[in-house]
C-alpha cells in the first residue's frame, strides 16, 4: 500500500506540467447521493464523452454522457468551467418487496428482486481547475429518469454530487 502511495505522489508530481483549461482526459471521483468513479475524454475543443460507473437506486448503472464545456461567466479571471451534457444510464438493482402474513407489523417476509436499470440522464456542473496541479473539484447534479423503476417510471431529482478529477 505504501508503494501504491509513493508511486501515486511521484505521478502527481512529475505531471504538473499538464496546467490550464485544455486537458485532454481526467479520472476520478464523485461523493453525493449517486456515488462512483467517471472518466471523461475530450473529443473537440469543447465538446467530451464521459462515462461513470455509479451505485443508484440500489444498485449499479454505467452512464455514458455527452457534454459541452463553457467558460463561466460571471467568473472570467478564475479557472471555472460550467459543463452541461445529457446521456443515458444502465445497470442492475435489487429491490425489497415485503409481503405481511396478517396485522401483526412482525410477520413479513421480504422478497429481493433483481431489476433491470434503464434511462437518461441530464448534467450540469461547475468546474474549478488548479493552475498549478493537475486537479478538477467540481459540484454537479445529475438528475435521471428512470424506465425501471417502483411504479414504472420515476424522475429522481436533484442528484447532487462534489468531486475531484486528476488530468492525465
Amino acid at each position: 500500500m505504501k508503494n501504491i502511495l509513493s508511486t501515486l505522489i511521484l505521478a502527481f508530481l512529475l505531471t504538473v506540467s499538464v496546467l490550464g483549461q485544455d486537458y485532454r482526459q481526467a479520472a476520478g471521483i464523485r461523493l453525493g447521493a449517486s456515488s462512483g468513479i467517471t472518466y471523461r475524454r475530450f473529443i473537440g475543443s469543447d465538446l467530451a464523452a464521459e462515462l461513470m460507473l455509479n451505485g443508484q437506486n440500489n444498485g449499479t448503472v454505467i452512464t455514458f454522457l455527452v457534454e459541452k464545456r463553457r467558460p463561466a461567466l460571471l467568473f472570467d479571471h478564475l479557472n471555472l468551467d460550467f459543463m452541461y451534457g445529457a446521456g443515458v444510464h444502465l445497470g442492475m438493482a435489487s429491490h425489497n418487496n415485503r409481503d405481511f402474513y396478517s396485522d401483526d407489523p412482525f410477520e413479513y417476509r421480504d422478497n429481493y428482486t433483481i431489476v433491470p436499470q434503464l434511462g437518461f440522464d441530464g448534467y450540469i456542473s461547475f468546474e474549478y481547475l488548479f493552475e498549478k496541479y493537475p486537479l478538477i473539484v467540481n459540484m454537479d447534479c445529475k438528475p435521471y429518469l428512470e424506465i425501471f423503476d417502483d411504479r414504472l417510471f420515476g424522475l429522481h431529482m436533484p442528484v447532487i454530487a462534489f468531486g475531484a478529477k486528476y488530468i492525465f
